[in-house]
């Protein structure tokens, strides 16, 4: 069906399908682009977003504004991704009720007497008069009763099963844990070997430093006793020095006491002589004016 949209968009409008369902209309391959408004469905070369005409239109399927139902884009991504339904702790419980029910139901079905009460059941064997059929009804009895009896002890062991599964998991999870601390034990006990390894290497070395530290302390020892001796030979040659300089010295102070004496001597003699030089001048005064008026001063 061709038709026009309105005066301002010329050209025939061909209406095609979508994927949804819903027609929207697309123009033909050689007049225009491939190219569609993801809001009102048209070509994008007639006019621009800001013209659209569905920036104020209502969506019947998402319920929002700004674009046409038939470019809407909800069902489809709710489709595509459906999420999964989870039941309720209730739910759970009353399926498992209605299939525990449904397994009794069949189980009874089985007997022939299932499908009558028990008044209809009493009334039915009290008609029956032939012992055979009672006996078998008491054998069918016994064997039920049996069987309940049976089903209890197997409920039982099931729960003791229960029990016993209960307590290897525990149990594995205690052997994982003593795994776990064997690895750790492991590597202790290996770091203490590498440690014991290298206090042993270092016990060696300490020995061969011992070693050398001995025979240095030998050699010191030597050296010591040596030096000891030279020490004293020579703190008897300085004692020897000594006691001679001590000779020389007294030597020396005994000629110095000798040489002050003949000082004191000469400088007492020098003293008796001035005073006789001075008496003696005090004598010839006069001589010595008479010289000096005639020929001047005296001639040293």
């Amino acid at each position: 069906m061709n038709t026009f949209r309105s005066n301002r968009m010329e050209g025939p409008w061909n209406y095609q399908p979508c994927r949804n369902g819903h027609p929207f209309p697309m123009r033909k391959a050689d007049t225009c682009l491939d190219f569609l408004c993801k809001y009102c469905g048209k070509t994008l070369n007639v006019f621009t977003y800001h013209r659209c005409y569905a920036i104020n239109a209502y969506c019947y399927k998402c319920r929002h504004h700004g674009h046409f139902a038939r470019m809407c884009s909800f069902h489809a991504k709710s489709c595509e991704h459906p999420k999964p339904k989870k039941k309720s702790k209730s739910k759970i419980q009353r399926d498992s009720d209605r299939m525990r029910t449904f397994m009794e139901k069949k189980q009874m079905s089985q007997f022939p007497f299932q499908g009558l009460e028990d008044k209809e059941l009493s009334a039915f064997t009290c008609s029956i008069q032939d012992e055979s059929a009672k006996l078998h009804i008491n054998k069918l009895k016994a064997s039920h009763r049996n069987s309940l009896k049976e089903i209890a002890v197997l409920k039982g062991e099931k729960s003791k099963l229960d029990t016993v599964k209960k307590e290897n998991v525990i149990l594995k999870n205690n052997l994982d844990t003593l795994n776990l601390e064997c690895l750790q034990h492991v590597r202790l006990i290996q770091k203490i070997e590498w440690e014991l390894a290298e206090h042993a290497s270092r016990t060696q070395n300490f020995e061969i430093d011992l070693v050398r530290l001995k025979e240095e302390s030998l050699s010191l020892t030597n050296t010591r006793y040596r030096l000891t001796m030279d020490l004293k030979n020579a703190e008897m040659q300085d004692c020897h020095l000594i006691k001679k300089l001590k000779d020389e010295i007294q030597r020396l102070n005994a000629q110095h006491s000798d040489d002050i004496r003949e000082c004191q001597d000469l400088l007492h003699e020098l003293s008796v002589a001035e005073n006789q030089i001075k008496s003696l001048r005090s004598n010839y005064p006069n001589n010595s004016h008479q010289h000096q008026r005639r020929g001047g001063y005296q001639r040293r």
